[in-house]
């Protein structure tokens, strides 16, 4: 078959849409169930033993479909979301890598890695706070309380605080609250054609 007759057959030749959709929806959906699920080990609401079964969640969601949403971003021009989405797609991958394979080879200084990993994070979602103070209410309690969460969780791995673990736990709870409240209310204002869910 040749080519002409390939593009004949082909009826949606010049119907494809100009633009690309917004995938903020998407990124909140991917970290607020990831963070959720998580949250409830750290919390020890779940036994930590259930740690494993978190690591697929955060792989396809927290990974992979972030990942997406961040590339879209880019795609679109929008900086700020793009590099939320990718940068944050990249923790949840080196999160799973360190929870499932490298942490169990540290042998020595165990305490100390994982709390400089955590604080790294911790940095970084500072400085996104700083650029996410020109964006929207919502957005900014959702940066505060990552921070939050990322500070607890770094300390509480260096003094080996269980209590801060925890209340770091509590707080990544209420935050992906928040980023599902998000991510619901675009797109059912979305498909709503109306403000149905506010976002402040």
């Amino acid at each position: 078959m040749t080519n002409t007759s390939i593009d004949a057959l082909d009826t949606t030749q010049g119907t494809a849409p100009t633009t690309w959709g917004d995938p903020f929806a998407l990124g909140l959906a991917s970290f607020g169930i990831s963070a959720l699920v998580l949250a409830t080990v750290m919390s020890g609401i779940v036994d930590a033993a259930a740690l494993p079964a978190v690591l697929p969640l955060a792989l396809a969601l927290g990974f992979a479909t972030e990942l997406v949403a961040g590339l879209v971003h880019f795609r679109r021009g929008e900086t700020f979301p793009a590099l939320v989405f990718t940068a944050y797609a990249g923790f949840w991958l080196s999160y799973a890598l360190l929870v499932q394979f490298y942490g169990p080879m540290v042998t020595s200084g165990g305490a100390e890695i994982t709390g400089m990993f955590l604080l790294a994070w911790a940095v970084f979602t500072t400085y996104m706070l700083l650029a996410a103070l020109r964006t929207n209410t919502t957005t900014i309690v959702i940066f505060v309380l990552l921070a939050g969460v990322f500070y607890l969780a770094a300390f509480g791995s260096f003094l080996g605080s269980a209590a801060l673990g925890q209340t770091a736990g509590y707080v990544l709870i209420l935050d992906a609250l928040v980023a599902l409240y998000a991510s619901a209310a675009i797109i059912v204002n979305t498909t709503w054609d109306r403000t149905v869910l506010p976002v402040p």
